[in-house]
């Protein structure tokens, strides 16, 4: 899958009096945990950055953005998705940018990435001015889906009660929504089933648990055909 904007034919044009551009992958890699939106950044001597790496030439873009990730994280993604191509210049650098957004599944507590660190999303000091591009689109992609699709049950444990769903969509839209109108909506979907197991939250009665039912889902052609490939090993 390759998405062309007038950023990448710019710089294709560019090309012809400016020399080839390097080209690179960068992935803006999203967890919820502890009531909160997290960031997955890679340490490297000039500070903090997005997972980044370059094309290789035996893989596809795809198979080289799953590698990224899961050679970072120590395991696998639940989703990733290519977001768009960048053309991007500082002084005499010139690079060409694919991004993706992946989101990861955190069921209890945080599991620390095999290389970089989780960083929350409401402290996180701004990146390099690519690295930012790349994230605020990530993040206003992540928004918009969450009211046409349920790209949201791939943040979410395999359990879960309607509270916490709740709160999944709260942080990631920054505003709180109303209780009774949110669980209609997630009845009215009809991709929820619930379990005979509960969970108790401090002092509250226990909250019934819920699981994801993808089969109901009629948004699944949002996961790629790809994302169920484990690349070579």
């Amino acid at each position: 899958m390759m998405i062309v904007t007038s950023a990448t034919q710019n710089a294709t044009e560019r090309g012809s009096t400016a020399g080839a551009p390097v080209v690179e992958l960068r992935v803006a890699a999203l967890t919820f945990a502890r009531g909160e939106l997290y960031t997955l950044l890679a340490s490297e001597p000039a500070g903090p950055t997005l997972p980044h790496t370059k094309p290789e030439e035996s893989q596809s873009l795809d198979e080289t953005a799953m590698r990224l990730v899961r050679t970072t994280l120590g395991f696998s993604e639940q989703y990733m998705e290519q977001l768009y191509s960048l053309s991007h210049s500082e002084g005499d650098d010139w690079s060409i940018i694919v991004s993706y957004i992946a989101l990861i599944r955190t069921p209890d507590e945080l599991v620390a990435p095999f290389e970089g660190a989780w960083v929350r999303q409401a402290v996180l000091t701004p990146l390099s001015s690519s690295d930012q591009r790349v994230l605020d689109y990530a993040l206003f992609r992540l928004r918009a889906k969450l009211g046409y699709t349920t790209i949201a049950f791939h943040l979410m444990p395999e359990l879960f009660t309607l509270s916490e769903l709740q709160s999944v969509f709260e942080t990631i839209l920054g505003r709180t929504l109303d209780k009774r109108n949110f669980r209609r909506r997630m009845a009215t979907l009809g991709i929820l089933a619930g379990t005979r197991e509960t969970r108790r939250d401090g002092s509250h009665r226990p909250a019934r648990l819920y699981r994801f039912l993808p089969d109901r889902d009629p948004t699944d052609y949002l996961t790629p055909p790809w994302a169920s490939t484990q690349p070579d090993e």
